[in-house]
């Protein structure tokens, strides 16, 4: 039994068009760095100090490393989390929280102040590392 030719250009059109749906995706490209939600203040720019409760995480970037690394840190619903940033060069961070928190930070030292409103596990990466820096476990 031989294919009809009716089937066989009807499946090459569908293919085509599958095809040329998937090439015209407007989804943004995940390497490119999404625009900052947060940004950090210069630590020379930093009035007062951090809240009495606030967890303060000292995070140190450099060309091809970060620490911490993984670093799992339990902390409260709405608790104050100091991020002390020391970087090489400028970046961004990226909190997996809902909403999404895009951290921006200057090259040198600077800090920032997040929290998180929901229960869970946030990670929070720098993507142009592919590293995962902290996970926060919010209760």
């Amino acid at each position: 039994m031989t294919p009809r030719p009716r089937a066989l250009h009807v499946g090459a059109a569908t293919l085509l068009l599958l095809a040329l749906t998937a090439c015209g995706s407007s989804a943004k490209d995940t390497r490119e760095a999404e625009e900052p939600t947060v940004v950090a203040t210069p630590t020379a720019q930093v009035t007062g100090t951090p809240a009495a409760d606030a967890k303060v995480v000292d995070i140190t970037i450099t060309a091809d490393s970060v620490t911490p690394s993984g670093a799992q840190i339990a902390i409260k619903r709405n608790q104050p989390v100091v991020l002390r940033i020391d970087a090489a060069e400028a970046g961004q961070l990226h909190a997996h929280s809902s909403p999404e928190q895009h951290i921006g930070f200057p090259a040198g030292d600077s800090e920032v102040t997040i929290s998180f409103d929901k229960p869970g596990v946030i990670a929070v990466e720098d993507h142009a590392l592919d590293r995962l820096i902290v996970q926060f476990e919010v209760s």
